[in-house]
């Protein structure tokens, strides 16, 4: 049992005086002030844990490498970026791989690490995206959505795919969005080339949200709004966002935001396994990369390939280069990608009874302290 204090906790999205007691993982108690012999983190920001619900790697590793240690490393990683849950992220790959990749993750899920960042579910995000939108990926390992293989991939997740990519004009009849609609996942269209009026069509048939909104997607244009523009003006859809100011320009950020608002904008990390690698050239099984000083990939032909960017950076981002409020950058990477899986019931808030899972940052967005479940996460040399 602890009790821990600031002059700024998030609290009804707001920041105010107040005392948190965590006890057995949880949030037991909310006081109002600072009480006594409370642990006091001054003026520092508390604000519920952040979770990344789009990322792929890590310090050269990748959720697709089928390598349980890389993600043993990235988990107990994370807090120091201030990230309390993350979904590790599966990328288009051949089934065997992917197969892999799945059993790695589940097996290190299973084994419920309690140093490190909580892993609520798996992210399939490939291979059912589209040849002419494939981003970075390799389109000959693209592959046509498909249940009985869909149905392969979660078994070896042991039911632990909690989300899933679509490229719906794919999908024949939306056969798979809604096969897994109907089980309860969260299905995220992207790498799409989409219509607009199919898309309308995919949000009736289960379809909750859009892959790093106007990023290897269709173009927005007035008379063919496709993908970006059902993103925009669907009151349904979240719309996930990479707030480097390089995937989307600065003003496009603003405009996502703005269209979202504070309860249907999701911000991201995309990070590739180049994330935390200094910048320089790198070889890996299915790519060659430039890690530039902006510290994004890039192909050799100049083509974007994941980012490096944390979660801290990116709410600061938010406001700093998107200019949207800090209840819009807070609730992006909290509240609303918890109501985007269902887990807004213990994770996104500062309430009793949910996990006591909480960032702590100075006004220079350097992380003081991370709490998962309760338990501390930084030594005093990992703060930053």
């Amino acid at each position: 049992m602890v009790f821990i204090s600031s002059q700024r906790v998030w609290i009804h999205e707001q920041f105010i005086p107040a005392t948190l007691k965590l006890e057995n993982g949880k949030i037991t108690e909310i006081h109002k002030g600072i009480l006594k012999n409370s642990q006091s983190y001054g003026h520092a920001r508390i604000i519920p844990g952040l979770i990344d619900v789009h990322t792929h790697g890590y310090a050269g590793g990748d959720a697709s490498d089928g390598d349980p240690e890389t993600i043993r490393i990235w988990q107990k990683y994370l807090p120091q970026e201030g990230v309390t849950s993350f979904l590790p992220g599966t990328v288009t790959r051949s089934e065997p791989r992917i197969l892999q990749a799945l059993q790695a993750i589940r097996s290190v899920m299973e084994e419920k690490n309690e140093n490190g960042a909580h892993i609520p579910g798996i992210f399939l995000q490939g291979p059912y995206t589209s040849h002419e939108y494939p981003g970075a990926y390799d389109k000959y390992l693209i592959q046509k959505p498909d249940i009985a293989q869909f149905d392969r991939f979660m078994e070896a997740s042991g039911e632990h795919i909690i989300r899933v990519g679509i490229a719906v004009e794919k999908d024949d009849q939306h056969q798979l969005l809604k096969h897994c609609a109907a089980s309860g996942l969260e299905v995220a269209v992207g790498f799409s080339g989409v219509s607009y009026e199919e898309m309308m069509q995919a949000v009736e048939d289960g379809a909750t949200s859009v892959v790093h909104c106007f990023n290897s997607m269709n173009p927005l244009h007035h008379r063919k709004p496709g993908l970006p523009g059902a993103a925009l003006s669907c009151n349904d859809l979240y719309s996930e966002v990479i707030a480097d100011g390089i995937h989307v320009h600065p003003s496009v950020i603003n405009i996502i935001g703005r269209c979202k608002g504070k309860d249907r904008l999701v911000v991201i990390t995309d990070s590739s396994r180049y994330k935390g690698l200094k910048p320089g050239y790198y070889e890996s099984v299915d790519r060659k990369v430039t890690i530039g000083e902006d510290g994004v990939g890039r192909l050799p032909d100049g083509r974007l390939a994941g980012s490096c960017i944390t979660m801290i950076q990116s709410v600061r981002n938010l406001q700093t280069l998107g200019r949207l409020d800090e209840v819009c950058a807070i609730n992006a990477a909290t509240i609303n990608p918890a109501r985007m899986l269902k887990l807004d019931d213990h994770l996104g808030l500062i309430e009793t009874g949910y996990q006591a899972d909480l960032t702590i940052y100075n006004d220079d967005y350097q992380i003081l302290q991370t709490f998962v479940s309760g338990i501390p996460m930084l030594k005093q040399e990992e703060t930053r």
